[in-house]
């Protein structure tokens, strides 16, 4: 096919949504796919430094839409990202619209950001358009906002109201309306959708490796547990939930410690939860760290804790499986879909309070700490969970199905039968093998200058 990938959060050596976005577009383009994609330029360099240095990325058209007059820095996201990212929608439209004039699309796909509150213009195209795989309709139940505080009650009260008009929203709605097909990560996004929306769903999750880790081997056990979290630290992903549940583990196991990597307003907070239950030597909390360091934490800690409220994907999760790391969450979102007896422990939440769900998260820790047999079990059984969504096969799968829905006529030209005049802006701001001035084209040289792309 020939794919118009808009993937504003997109860079390598990333997680979360920057490694959808990357992977996603690299993955359609080692598939045989012809890929143009409108990236965010805040990791123009480092995305450049990696085509560079991969030569199978040669002929991945890579365009940078700016939103004029916001001057950014590279590798960091702006301040006020959503108003950017909304204004950067408007853009990546402006050029678009040039391209898929003169070379018509065979399919526009929106992946990042992969949210139900993140809009795309690009149905305007009026090419095939697809959308996700997307996530957001996950809520928190109610009796878990017990310990939230005022400000995350309302937050959360703001997101369900947010969730159940979505097909209002005037900004969201239109691209929701005029996609061919919506991908959802869970149930939870699904089921926001009625009537032919819902029709247009399809459950997928965008998570994916390119490769287990080099080396890695199920985990034998000696001494106490080391265990991890690693998220932005944000009232809804649940670290005070650990902290509470790694507050009775220590009683019967004084050896065990914990590490709490990342981030965000909740920190404070999260520290003096800590202090208060006499954790501070046991409890460790580090700034976010880069992802080849996040991977030396996964292969020094024993456990991964993921008590998240309502995560749509959970990347960390999958990372952590890869490395043969056991997975303790909550039964919420997609981390629930991802975690199998066979490699982790779900924990039940209905009709349990905060103090209710950490007490029973603490039994389970406790029970696994009494049985190395169990863990080692376990180990083996997250790499070979992780093993099942290798990018590649996830992408490919991914594809066919947009293939088979819209329908891809095969006598379509081939991007090789254009040529485009003019180098553009966004030519000479990606040096490198992966992109071609020609064909990196921005609006000023597809039309509104007079330039013209002919069949040679």
């Amino acid at each position: 096919m020939k794919l118009l990938v808009s993937a504003y959060a997109c860079a390598p050596n990333h997680g979360s949504d920057h490694a959808v976005g990357w992977n996603w577009t690299t993955g359609a383009h080692k598939l045989g796919h012809e890929v143009w994609a409108l990236v965010s330029p805040v990791h123009r360099d480092s995305i450049a430094a990696t085509c560079r240095e991969t030569p199978e990325l040669n002929g991945i058209r890579w365009i940078f839409p700016e939103v004029k007059g916001w001057r950014l820095r590279q590798g960091i996201e702006p301040r006020w990202e959503r108003t950017y990212n909304l204004l950067w929608q408007r853009s990546a439209l402006s050029y678009a619209r040039p391209l898929h004039r003169q070379l018509r699309f065979d399919a526009v796909h929106h992946v990042t950001w992969a949210g139900i509150r993140a809009p795309t213009f690009l149905g305007a195209l009026k090419a095939p358009l697809i959308i996700g795989p997307i996530g957001g309709g996950e809520t928190s139940p109610a009796a878990l906002r017990d310990e939230l505080g005022a400000r995350g009650r309302l937050l959360e009260i703001i997101r369900d109201l947010s969730s159940t008009t979505i097909t209002m929203n005037p900004v969201t709605s239109p691209g929701l309306k005029r996609a061919s097909i919506i991908f959802v990560q869970t149930c939870a996004t699904q089921n926001l959708f009625v009537g032919a929306l819902r029709e247009k769903t399809v459950i997928f999750t965008p998570l994916g490796i390119s490769r287990l880790p080099s080396g890695c081997h199920p985990r034998t056990w000696r001494g106490p547990l080391k265990f991890l979290c690693a998220a932005r630290l944000l009232y809804w992903k649940g670290m005070h939930i650990a902290i509470r549940a790694f507050a009775e583990v220590v009683r019967k196991m004084p050896g065990a410690r914990l590490t709490i990597v990342g981030e965000g307003r909740e920190r404070p907070r999260l520290e003096q939860a800590a202090k208060r239950c006499g954790l501070q030597d046991q409890i460790a909390f580090v700034p976010r760290v880069p992802q080849a360091e996040l991977f030396d934490l996964y292969q020094s800690h024993d456990v991964l804790l993921f008590p998240s409220l309502h995560d749509a994907g959970g990347f960390v999760v999958l990372e952590a499986l890869s490395y043969g790391m056991p997975v303790v969450c909550l039964d919420l979102g997609g981390p629930k879909d991802l975690v199998t007896p066979n490699c982790g422990i779900v924990i039940e939440t209905r009709k349990r309070n905060t103090d209710e769900v950490a007490k029973a998260m603490a039994e389970e820790i406790l029970g696994l700490g009494a049985a190395p047999s169990r863990l080692a079990a376990l180990s083996e059984g997250a790499i070979a969970r992780a093993a099942e969504f290798l990018v590649s096969d996830r992408v490919k799968k991914f594809y066919e199905i947009v293939e088979d829905r819209i329908k891809v006529p095969r006598d379509v030209a081939s991007a090789s039968d254009y040529t485009f005049s003019g180098e553009t802006d966004a030519a000479r701001k990606m040096p490198g093998p992966c992109c071609d001035a020609g064909q990196n084209a921005a609006p000023e040289a597809l039309g509104s200058h007079g330039s013209t792309a002919a069949p040679v």
